[in-house]
């Protein structure tokens, strides 16, 4: 909720206090979510409750944007209502009624606007028309108080009088108007229109033309204004109504570069940065082409934390102007489009510097400091570059290109730079694609709970069995755990599934033990997110108790990455976990130091040798590797700790006798498939 009025607040301008309007906004979402659950399900309310975001001042260019994006992302994802394509469904009906509604109030208010406009115009008009013609005496008191200028003119359009204010919007003395037409007003290759509605005044065929013209004042400057003629009265004469709107213009301006560039900054921003990369896509040069940079400040967020959001912006403004200063021998643009993030597009020339020269340049101007408040910050930029696309590639798809990238090199660390690659873009948007698809396959049932049987190295009996997410996907076949877990990470789907699988796998084995005398223990591999949740005791426990699985069955692994981070809340879990009688294991377990002393200081029952040393042992088999030797000393740590050893990834019987000879306890992978 403070997400969206947040939003909405820097959209546009709400006149209602914080508190108000946040209430207001918390009663739309109540009916929301009350309408996502109601049958007969009904959008009548959303499309009210949009148009009253419009009554309550949320017009900005982004305040509809950002509510379907705040709404579309945050409504699904609400615990109180079940997943799936029903609340999916409902979801888009019930923001497409919103949307619907919020567009047909602006609709009203719009011609509200226009018709008390048009109205008051022409009431002034007839008002002052039928004064012309009741009393002749009266017009000169309607030419002396009129904020318009007026002017009476005979057919061919030479003045016969006029206001002064006429002769102000113009700068010229009243006096100096006589013997001026029409048409002297304009230039030259500007008449044709206003000599045609003229025409056709004069003619009878219109009553009345509006015109937008450019008048040439006095001083040779230019005043724009809405002229009005009117048909002849029957003297002859016609009245043409002048509305200076030189400064309306002036505003309209204005507010157009306010709506196409940043305020902060006063850089162009994203729509501006858009409609010219669409613009010289086109026409660029083929043999030099261009390019495209998009920059992520690597800090920004740390300084406006620690120092405030004022120390933010002049960074931020301190960005703006060195990044300009290092195009300024190059035809180029630079935009920011949202909070850290910058764009830079540059029309190649032959001197124009390679993109790898011209991230080593961006990232050495940006890692200068300012000095703010006695503080010195500087934020370099981690940066996605699309270097001469190839032909055919437009605005829209330059810019997911260069975000794209932007994404790999921020996977790489902080201050990394990725060159677009159309091979690595392909598998990341079909990584995306299942990621955003994981839900869906979650509610259609494509997603199953298997089992992989842990064995005991000595003797080959099954001692336990891990459970395991499986995708059975219909175009790329069975996708395993380890990718399921990755994906429901990336999009925050991993406490709710693996909340399911905990739970699926606990029945499971509960049924087991009732069925078939079957008392094998539970091993269930946790994610670092999983790990560091706060409630993850309780989701525990409440599984053993719906299922009736006793603790000392079920064992609960931690990576150990997890367990390091500063916070200590997976620890913590560990540690609560362990002291409700869960068993307690280290996955992802390798020779550092840390992963050693996690033996030290937690109460775990066992150890999983992290896969890539596995994977490791199996390239490498000599017994006198570095790998090796690593691994035979921290077996002799471990098993001194009273902590049992597992390998997982086994594959043939040839690793599994490796590990046997080497001392670890049990195995599981495909050598031990049931």
């Amino acid at each position: 909720m403070r997400t969206w009025a947040n939003s909405l607040g820097t959209s546009a301008y709400i006149p209602l206090e914080s508190a108000e309007f946040e209430l207001r906004l918390t009663g739309v979402l109540d009916r929301l979510v009350e309408a996502l659950g109601r049958d007969p399900f009904s959008t009548g309310r959303a499309h009210v409750d949009g148009g009253d975001l419009v009554r309550w001042g949320c017009t900005g260019p982004e305040s509809l944007q950002v509510t379907m994006e705040v709404l579309g992302r945050g409504l699904p994802a609400l615990p109180e209502l079940p997943g799936g394509t029903r609340v999916a469904e409902r979801v888009v009906l019930l923001l497409g009624a919103l949307a619907a509604g919020y567009t047909e109030q602006v609709r009203i208010v719009t011609l509200e606007q226009q018709e008390s406009m048009s109205q008051a115009l022409l009431k002034s008009l007839n008002d002052t028309l039928g004064r012309l013609r009741a009393v002749e005496a009266e017009f000169d008191d309607v030419l002396a108080g009129s904020a318009n200028g007026i002017v009476l003119t005979d057919r061919d359009g030479t003045f016969l009088r006029a206001n002064e204010r006429l002769a102000d919007i113009l700068g010229y003395a009243e006096g100096d108007l006589a013997g001026l037409a029409l048409f002297d007003l304009v230039r030259p290759e500007e008449s044709a229109s206003l000599r045609d509605g003229f025409a056709k005044v004069v003619a009878g065929t219109e009553r009345r033309v509006h015109s937008e013209q450019r008048l040439v004042r006095k001083d040779g400057d230019s005043a724009w204004a809405a002229i009005t003629m009117t048909a002849p009265t029957p003297g002859g004469r016609l009245v043409v109504v002048v509305e200076d709107r030189t400064e309306l213009n002036l505003l309209h301006g204005q507010l157009n570069h306010q709506a196409l560039h940043d305020m902060l900054t006063r850089l162009p921003n994203r729509q501006y940065f858009t409609t010219s990369l669409e613009r010289i896509v086109r026409h660029a040069a083929p043999s030099t082409g261009i390019t495209l940079y998009h920059l992520d400040l690597d800090a920004f967020s740390l300084i406006t934390h620690g120092l405030g959001r004022r120390v933010g912006d002049l960074l931020l403004d301190s960005v703006a102007h060195r990044l300009e200063s290092l195009f300024t021998d190059e035809k180029a643009m630079v935009a920011r489009f949202s909070a850290d993030e910058f764009a830079i597009l540059v029309e190649n020339s032959p001197t124009t510097p390679d993109a790898v020269s011209t991230v080593r340049r961006i990232n050495e101007e940006l890692s200068e400091p300012i000095y703010v408040d006695g503080h010195a910050v500087a934020s370099p930029a981690s940066i996605g570059v699309v270097d001469r696309p190839p032909a055919g590639l437009d605005a829209a798809s330059l810019l997911e290109a260069a975000e794209m990238s932007l994404a790999r090199a921020k996977r790489n660390g902080r201050t990394q730079w990725a060159l677009f690659d159309p091979y690595q873009d392909a598998r990341d948007r079909e990584m995306f694609s299942l990621a955003v698809s994981l839900p869906g396959a979650w509610e259609n049932g494509e997603l199953t709970v298997e089992h992989r049987p842990l064995v005991r190295l000595d003797g080959g009996e099954v001692v336990g069995l891990d459970a395991l997410l499986s995708w059975r996907h219909p175009y790329r076949g069975r996708l395993p755990h380890a990718r399921c877990a990755e994906l429901a990470e990336q999009t925050g789907l991993i406490l709710q599934l693996g909340s399911w699988l905990l739970g699926s796998a606990c029945a499971q084995a509960s049924a087991r033990r009732e069925e078939l005398d079957d008392d094998q223990p539970l091993h269930v591999g946790l994610t670092p997110n999983q790990s560091s949740d706060p409630d993850l005791l309780g989701r525990v426990l409440t599984v053993l108790d719906d299922t009736g699985l006793p603790a000392d069955r079920l064992w609960l692994g931690m990576p150990a990455s997890a367990l390091a981070q500063e916070g200590g809340e997976a620890a913590e879990n560990l540690r609560l976990l362990a002291g409700a009688g869960v068993a307690t294991e280290i996955l992802d377990f390798s020779t550092t130091a840390g992963d050693l002393a996690h033996l030290e200081d937690l109460p775990v029952r066992a150890v999983r040798i992290a896969r890539w040393m596995v994977r490791r042992q199996a390239q490498d088999v000599r017994e006198d590797s570095l790998v090796t030797l690593a691994l035979k000393e921290v077996l002799r740590i471990v098993h001194g700790a009273g902590t049992t050893v597992i390998v997982d990834g086994v594959d043939t019987e040839g690793q599994a006798g490796w590990w046997r000879d080497l001392g670890a306890d049990l195995v599981q992978g495909e050598f031990t498939k049931l």
